[in-house]
């Protein structure tokens, strides 16, 4: 009797068990009228129903054909995940999946869980599910070889599987079917995002991408790398990506440019601008050309870019930058909404040997002539559960830079359960530790101050309270980071200064401040945040200002800041080595594969600068007077020399490589490393004065992230204004729209950040912020006037016609200047602007080349001369090439096409018998071009240096260039 009970226990175990690993496979419980039961899907379509993944309607109608939104997908899979207990609710669900890195499209954008997943996005969460970190094109294989797809006609191709096609109730039904079928469906997920590191598990067959090559992995271009539907191919024109290969540093970047027209093929104009969210698949930071770290990005006309900062690993890694539309209302561009436009990158680690400077001169003291920039600002911790409203704060540790925070919130706990509590980071629960602040951006009313006003402020609010705690508002910016801002100017204040928030902000904020004699470079950036908002006063503002205490406070700001810069700059000269007046400071750091600074390297480097060779040993005790850090490790030579505008410093490892470092070094041994160095030139001084009204028009349009990614146009005008020091002068920025930075005299108007803070960002229309500097203008005939323009010259004409008539009117002479690549300029604009109104169009190809137009441009303006927009002779060759290939060498020579005087291009080679030249035949206005057999060039030392030369019409040398040959 006990044998037969345990036989029969047995056996009911086995049936239970079988009964769970099995879809249990029924008819529907009630009739399904648009799926027949002879359809391949019925029995798939029907346990879905049976087992409430999928519904159907009133009419018993199942609607196989409608899409599956995100939302459903991922309820779903929790619904047959073994290893889900929670509820199924769409939030708990993507909140779950994301400690498993599955790529639903709606985890962290809300937006995207009603939208539709595609058949290609299914395959990938699938791979990832089962724990493989695939491609589309992989994660397709991998549904082929499991059997959970045979493809639309058996071929078992990734074109079979139809990618870009919207999944289907029917689609998804058969797939999950099936998948059950085949074993378990439990979640095993991925350790981190998604970019397809698993790649090399899955073998394409031949033919599985439409040919016989079953390469994947690597891109073989930038043109367009997208598979889409045709629709959106008509819109996306091309992705270039100006370095694909970058070393995985945290520091190196590259441009990422995706070209569009309309949906419908049209050309989209210069004055529009759509917002994209750009992604990295493996977490790397997309930021401006400032450094700051950005989710979303504006176009500009047909182009939208992106700056990519490769991420600090330790093992090559392909990425996947994503673009996105989003917020889209123009029909145009319908097409686009939901798709995902990839470029692809490389991110390898590898040894370097970097190479820093700075430039000290008395003559010219410039802040940012070197390249040593600060690291990119690091994130706090945003307070997990907290909505964006008031807090409180209960304690500031200054020393740790932390503090206490508290809000009423809900707070959802790891089964899924929502309760609504008290959460205090910093309390008596040790799940929520105290957060920092240092790195959080920090307000008073709307205006940032330093780490230390905001400590000192805490601090004595605290003290006064009675309850032991204060309100702040909490707040997240653009791009992640928290926003803490106190609030509260105390009435005294803001009933003596009309209510006028900046002034009472300024006055509120002096108040924390020490007395001028107990100032120290502690409170340089408070005084600095402080003086900030002093200088964007409007006029009216500061009449109020002036009136409070009979003026005395706007001196005090005044002194307070003339009284930290002299801390700074005697902080500056102590850290200068003695006996030199003036020198370029060459830095040298190794740096291991991986991107960390190696700090007791053991050795000696030589560095070479302007002739000159020193060697240098990697020393330890580097340091930085502002925080008593520095670089450890870094060797250091002083040259006496400066040399303004662009030079090079040479470092070669001497000897051995350090044993310890032998192996990670090795590429480094014997390998001389090169650094261009560009230092800013001042300009000379005036030989003309006049009194003169000068506008100048800056473009801060999206496509300008091409043409200047530092920002050097901004920081050159500014010199620019204080070097003509007008009568009046009009400071404008312009994208989508056109506006006014500063105006008045020139002391007034440098007390402003000016083109400091401006960035990249929408359209241009550069006749917006013509029109606007014409309408600043004075009637005053005896001045001269006059307008700058730095533009790309990609903006909407529709006002074109107005703004030269206006200027001609006025006797406004307008110059132009692009800079950049020639490619990337539309100078037909720009020339016509410049001739119809009697000023010059320039054109720069780099930094040096856009002081030397300046330096035109000021002449041009005070001594009433008119100049060639020909730059400087020096840089005349925008392009010199002698390539071998085939037998044949090909001479190539680009010229700055501003340069009308140059008669013919020769190409000098030495030979046995002496010097030969060959004269270029002319292809265009500025390319000359030849081609000769490598037979007819037999005796020439083609290995040896060759010459380009540009002569005008009297045969005089007009400028010259020298290339060796390349392959």
């Amino acid at each position: 009797m006990t044998y037969t009970k345990k036989a029969f226990l047995s056996l009911l175990c086995l049936v239970l068990v079988l009964m769970t690993a099995t879809p249990a496979v029924t008819h529907a419980a009630t009739t399904i009228n648009d799926v027949p039961t002879n359809n391949g899907k019925y029995k798939a379509i029907s346990w879905a129903v049976d087992n409430d993944l999928l519904s159907l309607n009133s009419a018993n109608n199942f609607l196989p054909d409608e899409q599956i939104t995100d939302r459903e997908l991922v309820v779903m899979f929790a619904k047959l995940d073994k290893n889900f207990a929670l509820t199924y609710n769409d939030s708990v669900a993507y909140n779950f999946y994301s400690d498993f890195y599955l790529p639903f499209n709606g985890t962290y954008t809300t937006a995207n869980r009603s939208k539709a997943v595609t058949r290609g996005q299914f395959a990938r969460i699938y791979a990832a599910f089962k724990g493989l970190d695939l491609d589309e094109p992989q994660a397709v294989q991998y549904l082929y070889t499991n059997d959970i797809s045979t493809g639309s006609t058996g071929k078992k191709t990734f074109a079979d599987f139809n990618p870009s096609t919207k999944l289907t109730r029917g689609d998804i039904a058969e797939f999950l079917y099936r998948s059950v079928q085949n074993g378990n469906f439990a979640v095993l997920g991925l350790k981190r995002a998604a970019s397809g590191r698993d790649n090399d598990k899955i073998t394409l067959p031949s033919g599985f991408m439409g040919s016989n090559n079953a390469e994947f992995e690597v891109p073989k271009d930038n043109s367009n790398d997208f598979t889409g539907p045709e629709y959106v191919n008509n819109a996306l024109q091309s992705i270039d990506v100006e370095k694909p290969d970058l070393i995985a540093n945290d520091q190196d970047s590259t441009l990422i440019t995706v070209s569009l027209k309309a949906c419908n093929g049209d050309p989209i104009p210069d004055d529009k601008s759509y917002t994209f969210r750009v992604t990295s698949s493996y977490g790397a930071k997309i930021v401006d050309t400032s450094g700051e770290a950005v989710r979303n990005v504006q176009s500009d006309g047909s182009t939208v870019s992106a700056i990519v900062i490769a991420p600090k690993l330790t093992k090559s890694v392909r990425d996947t930058i994503t673009f996105e539309l989003i917020n889209n209302t123009d029909p145009g561009m319908k097409c686009l909404v939901g798709e995902k436009l990839n470029a692809h990158v490389r991110y390898l680690p590898q040894p370097e040997m970097r190479i820093d400077y700075q430039v000290y001169d008395p003559a010219n003291k410039d802040d940012e002539n070197g390249n040593v920039t600060p690291p990119y600002p690091k994130y706090e911790k945003l307070p997990e559960f907290f909505t964006q409203n008031i807090v409180n704060v209960h304690w500031i540790d200054p020393e740790e830079k932390l503090f206490s925070i508290g809000q009423q919130t809900n707070v959802t706990s790891t089964t899924g359960n929502v309760e609504n509590k008290y959460l205090q980071y910093g309390g008596s629960d040790k799940n929520y530790p105290a957060l920092g602040y240092e790195n959080a951006i920090l307000q008073f009313e709307n205006y940032n101050i330093s780490v230390w006003l905001f400590e000192t402020i805490i601090q004595k609010r605290l003290k006064d309270s009675i309850n032991d705690k204060i309100e702040i508002m909490y707040m997240i910016s653009d791009d992640g980071r928290p926003i803490y801002r106190i609030q509260g100017i105390d009435d005294a204040i803001a009933s003596q200064v009309e209510n006028i928030n900046p002034v009472g902000a300024i006055i509120q904020l002096m108040s924390y401040m020490p007395d001028e004699k107990h100032l120290t470079l502690e409170h340089y950036d408070s005084v600095m945040k402080i003086y900030a908002i002093l200088t964007n006063l409007s006029n009216y503002d500061r009449t109020v200002l002036l009136k409070y205490q009979g003026g005395k406070l706007l001196g005090q700001v005044e002194a307070y800041k003339k009284r930290v810069e002299a801390l700074k700059e005697s902080a500056d000269a102590a850290s200068r080595p003695s006996g030199k007046d003036r020198y370029t400071k060459v830095m040298v750091t190794l740096v291991r594969p991986g991107g960390e600074i190696i700090t007791d390297y053991q050795g000696t480097v030589k560095i070479k600068f302007d002739g000159v060779e020193k060697t240098a040993s990697f020393v330890t005790n580097t340091s930085d007077y502002l925080n008593n850090t520095g670089s450890p490790g870094t060797a250091v030579a002083y040259f006496d020399s400066v040399i303004y505008g662009k030079s090079k410093a040479e470092a070669t490892l001497v000897n051995k490589i350090d044993p310890r470092y032998a192996t990670i070094l090795k590429d480094l041994q014997d390998k001389t490393i090169t650094k261009e160095i560009f230092t800013n030139p001042y300009f000379s001084k005036n030989s003309c004065s006049l009194a003169t009204e000068v506008a100048y028009v800056v473009d801060y349009s999206s496509s300008m992230k091409a043409s200047d990614q530092t920002n050097y146009r901004g920081k050159k005008m500014m010199e620019v204004i204080n070097q003509i020091k007008a009568k009046n002068n009009v400071v404008i920025e312009t994208n989508t729209k056109a506006t006014v930075l500063g105006e008045g005299s020139t002391d007034n108007v440098l007390k402003k950040d000016l083109y400091k803070a401006s960035k990249e960002r929408g359209a241009t229309d550069i006749f917006a912020g013509i029109d606007l500097a014409l309408s600043k203008f004075s009637n005053d005939s005896k001045t001269s006037k006059s307008i700058i323009v730095v533009s790309d010259g990609k903006t909407s004409k529709s006002k074109m016609t107005k703004v030269l008539n206006d200027a001609k009117n006025k006797g406004v002479k307008i110059y132009t200047v692009s800079m950049g690549k020639k490619s990337q300029v539309n100078d037909a604009i720009l020339m016509q602007l410049a001739d119809e109104t009697g000023g010059t169009y320039y054109h720069a190809n780099d930094n040096l080349q856009l002081h030397q137009v300046f330096q035109k441009i000021i002449d041009s303006i005070l001594c009433k001369t008119s100049s060639s927009s020909c730059g400087n002779p020096e840089n005349l060759f925008e392009e010199a090439t002698v390539t071998l290939r085939k037998g044949n060498i090909t001479m190539n020579a680009r010229i700055d096409g501003n340069c009308s005087n140059v008669a013919k291009v020769n190409v000098r080679f030495p030979s046995l018998s002496g010097d030969v030249q060959f004269e270029l035949n002319k292809r265009s206005d500025s390319v000359y071009m030849l081609t000769k057999t490598v037979q007819t060039m037999q005796d020439f030392k083609v290995n040896n240096e060759i010459e380009f030369v540009a002569y005008d019409k009297d045969g005089k040398i007009i400028a010259t260039k020298t290339v060796t040959i390349t392959n």
